[in-house]
């Protein structure tokens, strides 16, 4: 038989052998020893009442309260219940609502995480033009929020609060963010040392002119002045300056200042002082030829003398990585950093930069580069220089943003100081049907007949009046058969009686004869050709015999002109 026993420790019961009564056992779940006596064993009873069972674990539950406590001890408060609630309210939005509300969401962090590395100078955004950004932005910005506020139709001030705040975000960075190429940045300057960095953080302090004497060591410059003249010399003192980096300043200055001899160069601690000598150039000019590599921090007029701080980043040599990227055209890049390339003082760096350019179609920045090229088209008197950057321009350029009125003033200035006139440039004219193109050409033509033909010839029945007043010109034979060769292909009716009174004032047998008979010849089969095209509209509307009418006249005049020509060729004799 069985005894059921209880341990005073742990409450846990066991089922136990009744021949452990009066024998001590070890509580398995505890390991409390205790006596198998009456207080440990459990009787079996089919009824417990109220206080039978104490057990420490009940006291937790509390003890109801007796019918004589009047005060409860729990204040309970009637709900109230909204008499406008619908059923949108307690049903769950739909799946579409939720994923839109979403997916609007992440549309504008996204979008906010993109701009944020186009403000570090990384990515799309940040080459992208500013008004393009602000458009792009205003498109995304709206979609986000449609599908926001779809989504949270039950929560909308939530919906409103979050959606407002990211779209206020995106556009603040959008219209604040930096100009967006490097060109604004600039590319990271070079590992400075710790002097370098002090003297670039802080402001340049104002030197007297008898200190700043001193310090740059003044006799260059005097020795200058007396030989020159004080209104020929300029100098430029850079107190810090990397000395590889004066031979493209020299060249640069030299090249724009039209100076006879290169610069002289002094050094001068960590920089030193250039003389510009024998030059007639203004401050304010000077200024800004200086403002391409250097900061002008100061001006001595009355030394002639500018200090500056040079920009070594914009005179370093391109590394291999960016000369890659230089001629990737596929590269989002391209345009950003050839862009960039044409505002080097190196010409070299500049023509091969606008080389490249001329060789993609322009998608971003047109009008900027536009009229880049068009102002170094004056900077430059190089006609390969020139002619290269014609051939950017007549890629970059669009129709009526000047860059016409720059090229017809540039090859007027050319014409009238005798200097060679790239071709790019007249082709570009030609191109564009330019205002003032006729009698530039009409004078190169004259002087180079051979030269300018096909560019003649390209403008076609434009150029035919200059043209035919060049048939009886007998002294230049070049000139002339250039003209009747013109004439064959562009000419027209107006230049045939010129022609057939060329044609009866010329010798029989010579070459001219031949190529005037060719010139009449080509033009009359050219209006033949085009009096034969309204033909099939005529012929249903007028009686057939006299259809052909309008053709007797001009085979009048061919028959009237064959009894010549066996008189050139003497055949019977």
């Amino acid at each position: 038989m069985s005894l059921r026993i209880q341990c005073p420790a742990c409450q846990r019961q066991f089922t136990v052998d009744e021949e452990l009564k009066g024998r001590t056992v070890e509580c398995g779940s505890c390991e409390k020893q205790f006596i198998v006596d009456k207080d440990s064993v459990i009787r079996e009873r089919d009824r417990y009442f109220p206080g039978d069972i104490k057990k420490p674990g009940l006291k937790h539950y509390g003890v109801a309260p007796s019918q004589s406590e009047s005060k409860p001890r729990v204040d309970f408060a009637t709900a109230l219940y909204s008499e406008a609630a619908s059923a949108a309210d307690v049903i769950p939005p739909a799946p579409g609502r939720t994923i839109a509300g979403i997916a609007g969401m992440v549309i504008l962090l996204v979008y906010l995480v993109a701009l944020v590395f186009g403000w570090m100078g990384q990515g799309f955004f940040g080459e992208m033009e500013t008004a393009k950004r602000i458009l792009l932005s205003g498109f995304v910005i709206v979609v986000g929020l449609l599908l926001i506020f779809t989504g949270g139709r039950r929560r909308q001030k939530q919906t409103i609060l979050g959606g407002v705040g990211v779209a206020a975000v995106v556009l603040g960075l959008s219209i604040f963010m930096p100009s967006g190429d490097p060109l604004t940045r600039g590319p990271s300057s070079p590992k400075q040392t710790p002097a370098e960095r002090a003297f670039s953080d802080s402001e340049p302090v104002r030197m007297s002119e008898e200190k700043a004497r001193l310090e740059m060591t003044y006799d260059p410059i005097q020795r200058a002045i007396d030989t020159f003249g004080q209104e020929s010399v300029w100098a430029l003192w850079a107190p810090r300056m990397r000395q590889h980096f004066r031979y493209q300043i020299q060249r640069y200055l030299q090249r724009k200042t039209g100076s006879a001899a290169r610069p002289a160069f002094y050094p001068r601690g960590e920089g030193g002082l250039l003389v510009i000598e024998g030059v007639v150039i203004k401050m304010p000019e000077l200024v800004g030829l200086v403002e391409r590599f250097a900061n002008v921090e100061d001006v001595y007029e009355d030394l002639r003398v500018l200090r500056v701080e040079v920009k070594g980043e914009n005179l370093l040599e391109p590394s291999s990585e960016l000369e890659v990227r230089l001629n990737d055209t596929t590269s989002e890049s391209f345009i950003v950093l050839n862009r960039k390339e044409l505002e080097h003082i190196d010409v070299d760096r500049v023509k091969d930069a606008a080389q490249r350019l001329s060789t993609v179609e322009p998608t971003r920045f047109r009008t900027e580069i536009s009229g880049r090229l068009v102002e170094l088209l004056d900077e430059e008197a190089d006609t390969d220089f020139r002619s290269t950057i014609c051939k950017a321009i007549m890629v970059w350029s669009s129709p009526g943003d000047g860059a016409e009125r720059a090229v017809v003033r540039l090859v007027s200035d050319l014409i009238s100081s005798q200097q060679s006139v790239p071709k790019s440039t007249i082709q570009f004219l030609v191109e564009r049907r330019s205002a003032g193109l006729i009698p530039l050409l009409k004078e190169l033509w004259e002087k180079a007949p051979l030269s300018w033909e096909g560019e003649v010839i390209a403008m076609g029945s434009e150029m035919e009046e200059v043209i035919a007043q060049s048939i009886d010109s007998g002294d230049d034979l070049a000139a002339q058969r250039s003209a009747l060769l013109i004439l064959r292909r562009v000419g027209t009716e107006l230049s045939l009686p010129k022609l057939r009174s060329a044609l009866e004032k010329s010798e029989r047998g010579s070459d001219v004869v031949l190529l005037i008979e060719r010139a009449i010849e080509g033009i009359e089969s050219k209006v033949r050709n085009t009096g034969e095209v309204p033909e099939p509209e005529v012929e249903p509307l007028v009686a057939p015999e006299v259809a052909p009418a309008p053709e007797v006249e001009p085979l009048e005049i061919i028959e009237e002109e064959k009894p010549d020509e066996p008189e050139s060729v003497p055949q019977d004799n």
